[in-house]
């Protein structure tokens, strides 16, 4: 069975009552030649954080692929909460891609890929910058799809060390780990309460999992090893189980009145 709805595009600029706002490119020729909208509809533009508008179309230019539309309504709502900061140790190949998409979909606010001692990707300055581009692709695509209202931040690639000092600006940070034996994540979760301004960061290791020696590293930063029970998860699998258990448990997945 089908579900109408009205597809939200990202502009990433302020929106304003009456301001006029072009759309190019790719989001251009989506509206024209796969939605076929006309002059006089609808669509829902957003800035990429908070704030959605509702813009109707005024021109189409379909020889340049350009739609000029006028903002008629503007709504600011509230952003996705916890707040998640996945920290996550790069793995091979395109592992990464379903990582920052699926996450996404889940509500998690920013990615911060990191290079640790078992990392074994080596990205050159040239592939890491393609790379960027490809990630930062993939969140806004991601948000699309799943009608989220922001897009998520990706940031710049980091040591484990330098991650470490920003654990600070969180209420708490999670390292999931395999040898950890007596907390477990969901002790953790219900011990949390919900609030407005819950920030949460997530550390998740490459493939051959985090040292002992980084775990150490982690416990004297204030994270907080835990168990995910007996089962090894992979590096991907593990960031989408944390994220879901804290957005059900924290979050709307669970219900906003959970």
């Amino acid at each position: 069975m089908g579900v109408n709805f009205t597809p939200r595009f990202f502009v990433f600029k302020e929106l304003k009552a009456n301001d006029t706002v072009v759309i190019s490119g790719n989001d251009a020729h989506h509206i024209i030649k796969v939605l076929r909208h006309k002059p006089g509809d609808l669509l829902k533009l957003s800035d990429g954080n908070s704030t959605e508008a509702t813009a109707v179309i005024k021109e189409i230019d379909i020889k340049n692929l350009q739609i000029k539309t006028e903002i008629i309504e503007k709504n600011i709502r509230e952003k996705i909460k916890p707040v998640i900061t996945l920290f996550q140790g790069l793995p091979k190949g395109d592992k990464f891609d379903f990582i920052l998409q699926k996450n996404t979909e889940l509500g998690v606010a920013k990615f911060v890929p990191i290079i640790t001692e078992r990392t074994v990707v080596d990205l050159s300055q040239k592939k890491l910058s393609n790379r960027m581009q490809r990630w930062k692709k993939i969140v806004e695509e991601a948000s699309k799809q799943c009608m989220r209202l922001d897009v998520p931040q990706v940031a710049e690639v980091e040591g484990f060390d330098e991650s470490l000092k920003d654990i600070c600006g969180y209420n708490i940070a999670i390292i999931p780990w395999e040898e950890e034996k007596s907390c477990y994540l969901k002790s953790i979760l219900t011990g949390l309460q919900r609030h407005d301004a819950l920030k949460i960061a997530v550390f998740i290791g490459p493939e051959g999992g985090f040292t002992s020696a980084e775990i150490e590293k982690a416990k004297k930063s204030g994270a907080v090893p835990v168990s995910l029970g007996s089962r090894i998860l992979r590096t991907e699998t593990a960031s989408v189980a944390v994220c879901a258990a804290i957005m059900y448990e924290l979050g709307e997945l669970g219900g906003r009145n959970a």
